[in-house]
């Protein structure tokens, strides 16, 4: 005997149809933008971006009748594109077992760091070409909520929530990649030889401390949580060097070009699916 939701599946009637797709129409479509803009940050492939959003809008076009019991369409939509994005990178090389600790370690300088954002030097690099050849440097375990927030602009929680991992580890995620995208900007530092020698044994575990740093710049802390790291941050020079590299790298995603051309093609074919499929003929 088939379960109600099934049954309510397949006795989807004309009129409910009608009923999802003006759903969808203005609660999934207004996602597509940023969702392919997401996606092109996360993958720097435009055809593997084409590819996925499709696959998600018509996904979630073709099962359109399971939001009425499991999900509104935004999380329908976002679930359905974050697992082609996961499923995208299990297929390739994954870091997910790499200890990145060391990037906690790398020492930095706070004059040092000031000298790189106010210089020439990194005005020109914070072109979009040179932003996607740091960026392909990232592994994608780090490259992938920091995009979420920078381009999707969502929270921690929400971000946590679609990978599937603690709000801490997403903080110390996205703390890890523009760490080490400063790093990469320096032109001095070897990921591969660093990532191999690792941090020595009994060394002290800094992220706990750190990932605080980009929780400030976030504005992830509620009020009282912000007082207090404020506080604790006085006189201490290694925050403020490192609040500084989190709010640096998080100015190089502002005012990136959007995909106009890309996400209208995109357009056009998912709108032509869901004409189909809700029964619009116009």
């Amino acid at each position: 005997m088939l379960s109600k939701s099934l049954k309510d599946r397949f006795n989807t009637s004309r009129e409910e149809l009608a009923r999802l797709g003006s759903e969808f129409n203005s609660e999934a479509f207004p996602l597509l933008e940023k969702l392919y803009n997401t996606s092109y940050w996360i993958l720097l492939n435009k055809g593997a971006s084409k590819k996925i959003i499709r696959q998600t809008f018509f996904e979630a076009i073709e099962n359109c009748d399971i939001t009425k019991n499991y999900a509104d369409w935004q999380s329908w939509i976002q679930r359905i594109w974050m697992r082609e994005i996961l499923d995208f990178y299990s297929k390739k090389e994954n870091d997910t077992q790499t200890i990145f600790d060391f990037i906690d370690h790398a020492e930095v300088n706070l004059n040092d760091v000031k000298v790189l954002f106010s210089s020439d030097k990194f005005k020109s690099r914070s072109t979009e070409r040179e932003l996607t050849t740091y960026l392909e440097k990232l592994p994608a375990v780090l490259r992938i909520p920091m995009i979420m927030k920078e381009i999707h602009a969502l929270n921690y929680e929400k971000i946590a929530e679609l990978i599937d991992v603690p709000d801490g580890v997403i903080a110390t995620r996205i703390y890890r990649a523009r760490k080490l995208l400063y790093l990469f900007l320096r032109d001095n530092f070897d990921f591969d030889e660093r990532k191999r020698i690792g941090v020595g044994e009994g060394s002290v575990k800094m992220i706990f401390d750190l990932r605080r740093c980009a929780l400030l710049v976030d504005e992830e802390f509620n009020k009282e949580q912000e007082k207090d790291f404020i506080e604790s941050m006085k006189d201490n020079g290694r925050y403020e060097t490192e609040i500084l590299i989190q709010s640096g790298i998080k100015k190089l995603f502002l005012n990136l070009s959007p995909a106009t051309s890309e996400v209208k093609q995109i357009r056009d074919k998912i709108e032509r699916k869901a004409n189909k499929r809700f029964g619009n003929k116009d």
